[in-house]
């Protein structure tokens, strides 16, 4: 997989905090911040694909379209 950085600016209190819990729980900033990142975008395919749903009477379950949407 291919890697790209990002710089983002914060809250100073928000990073501290969020870094001292990090350190708590013994996990990695990148990788969690990268979970994030795919929650929320599969979040937002979810709502997509439910409103879809809405307006298309399919033949394929949530789950089927979910997918198609993600390979196209």
């Amino acid at each position: 997989m291919d890697t790209v950085g990002i710089s983002i600016k914060i809250d100073k209190r928000l990073y501290e905090e969020f870094t001292r819990m990090l350190n708590e729980l013994g996990l990695d900033k990148n990788e969690i911040i990268a979970k994030m990142i795919e929650e929320i975008l599969l979040r937002k395919q979810r709502t997509r694909t439910s409103k879809i749903r809405g307006i298309v009477k399919s033949k394929l379950s949530l789950k089927d379209l979910e997918q198609a949407y993600l390979v196209s």
